[in-house]
């Protein structure tokens, strides 16, 4: 008998503090509900839009499995600068993550998430 592979969702965190195990890009090839509600919404956007364009292995993964590879944080944290965090950086917070949270409660939210973990990186 074929043993079954089964999809655990874990805690991981973006480099700018979005939590990836929220994300529905993240999660779509794993669920096809999402997948197909997805295909719905990017349908008035793309031509020919499919379930399984949907995949990201986040951040930290492979640049081209990245949901979106033009990320200006991701390329200042991890290409330029060689960090895991955003808040590793001496410029956190910078305009560019402040500016970004007052467009999106999410926004606000991963924000929050990185100064969090920049404090109790601090306790440590």
């Amino acid at each position: 008998m074929k043993e079954a592979k089964t999809f655990q969702i874990r805690k991981v965190m973006s480099v700018c503090g979005l939590d990836c195990a929220q994300c529905q890009i993240y999660l779509a090839p794993h669920s096809p509900k999402i997948a197909d509600r997805l295909v719905k919404i990017f349908d008035k956007m793309w031509d020919n839009v499919k379930p399984e364009d949907f995949h990201c292995s986040t951040c930290r993964g492979d640049i081209s499995d990245c949901w979106t590879k033009e990320c200006w944080i991701r390329y200042c944290c991890v290409t330029e600068k060689k960090l895991d965090y955003c808040y590793q950086c001496e410029d956190f917070p910078c305009k560019g993550l402040e500016e970004r949270a007052t467009k999106s409660k999410r926004y606000i939210v991963a924000l929050n998430n990185l100064k969090r973990m920049k404090k109790k990186e601090n306790k440590s």
